[in-house]
């Protein structure tokens, strides 16, 4: 089996290891020229963690992230919890993996690393432009003109994919249009040192308030407070993860909130800003031998910290189907049957957050005071709610 994936991104790596582990020969296209990540946190549950472990760097990982105590959902202006869900230890014994903060530069590199090491062969500065299925393979051109042939073409090239864009070219039924979702989030990370010590709890905390919301955690043992702020706006004209926010226009925005975020804020040099976009869903997830992961096929709204996991989770399953089956159409409909109904989930749960999350006026604040007194009286509730997404393991 010879795999030619666009996106050297957390869902392109994992899946080329996934294929690599199984005896696949693997080529990745990354149209960037080195291989980094805009300084961003990002958050690794239990049903993430079993894939990293199934492929070898669940510790590696452990070693460069830090582990939080609990996940908290806390009051805008005071900093008081809601609600709180232990994780450090608790995770684990429920869901059988940690749940870790991670920086993505260090998953990306600890995937390329793993990657390299089992054969994968990865082109930077090559971006795949254009597909077309022949007889028994797949061609896949690139923007120097290389010309790539396969048995499986896999895109996995994010919200702009290419992949996508000629899938969707092959059946005109599918819609491809982003749409704002009327929501912005900055992001940054700065040493934990430029602050007090002890402001930023050691947990997943999330501060909810009118319009919008904050969160805020450790990287690297501590060394590090990663941030991301939502904030509810009209209009949007970019799709970026790297474009330069405004440092005082962010302070600005959170000015009246818990002092422990004005005092993050005005530790913070610079963010960068983003819009959140959702797309229509996807009848159809392959055509012929190409295929779609990650966010190329549902791009995951930030307000159940999935977008990642999903993906991991994604390459898993994607790799296992594959390679035991000898019908390749028939294992890209069994992973497409597997994944379809999971991610349609999470992406519903998040949609759902971001309203809960946002709420204003005292109604609201009664309302959401009542549901975390009764999922902290009634931890079921919680556990019901958590389980159908944490305590899935695609590896078992």
């Amino acid at each position: 089996m010879n795999v030619l994936i666009a996106g050297a991104g957390i869902a392109g790596l994992t899946a080329a290891i996934s294929f690599a582990l199984r005896g696949a020969d693997v080529v990745v296209l990354e149209q960037a020229h080195e291989l980094g990540d805009v300084g961003a946190g990002i958050q690794l549950s239990a049903n993430a963690m079993h894939v990293m472990q199934s492929i070898g760097l669940n510790n590696i990982l452990e070693r460069r992230a830090c582990e939080p105590i609990a996940g908290t959902l806390r009051n805008y202006k005071t900093g008081r919890p809601y609600f709180s869900q232990p994780l450090k230890s608790a995770h684990e014994r429920r869901y059988g993996a940690k749940y870790l903060h991670v920086h993505r530069a260090d998953l990306i590199s600890s995937l390329y690393e793993k990657a390299l090491s089992v054969g994968v062969k990865i082109h930077l500065g090559q971006t795949l432009t254009s597909y077309r299925q022949v007889q028994t393979s797949i061609e896949a051109k690139s923007n120097t003109g290389n010309l790539f042939s396969s048995d499986l073409l896999i895109g996995a090239d994010g919200i702009h994919s290419c992949v996508r864009d000629t899938l969707l070219a092959n059946n005109p039924a599918q819609s491809n249009k982003a749409q704002f979702t009327g929501q912005v989030a900055w992001r940054g990370v700065l040493a934990s040192t430029s602050v007090r010590k002890g402001i930023i709890p050691p947990d997943a905390n999330v501060w909810l308030g009118p319009g919008r919301h904050f969160v805020a955690y450790y990287l690297r043992g501590g060394e590090l407070i990663n941030f991301i702020a939502v904030e509810e706006r009209k209009s949007w004209a970019e799709e970026s993860w790297s474009t330069r926010g405004d440092i005082e226009a962010l302070r600005s925005a959170f000015s009246n909130w818990d002092p422990a975020i004005g005092e993050l804020l005005e530790a913070t040099n610079d963010c960068y800003l983003w819009g959140l976009f959702d797309r229509p869903r996807l009848s159809k997830w392959h055509d012929g031998r190409a295929v779609l992961i990650g966010d190329a096929c549902h791009p995951m709204l930030p307000f159940m910290a999935q977008g990642g996991a999903m993906s991991i989770e994604d390459a898993y399953v994607l790799a296992a189907e594959v390679m035991r089956n000898a019908n390749l159409g028939k294992a890209l409909e069994a992973y497409e049957a597997s994944r379809k109904p999971r991610t349609a989930m999470v992406q519903a749960v998040s949609r759902a957050n971001a309203k809960l999350y946002h709420a204003g006026g005292p109604t609201s604040e009664l309302k959401k005071k009542l549901q975390f007194s009764v999922a902290t009286a009634l931890p079921q509730i919680a556990h019901y709610r958590f389980d159908k997404i944490y305590g899935v393991d695609v590896t078992a």
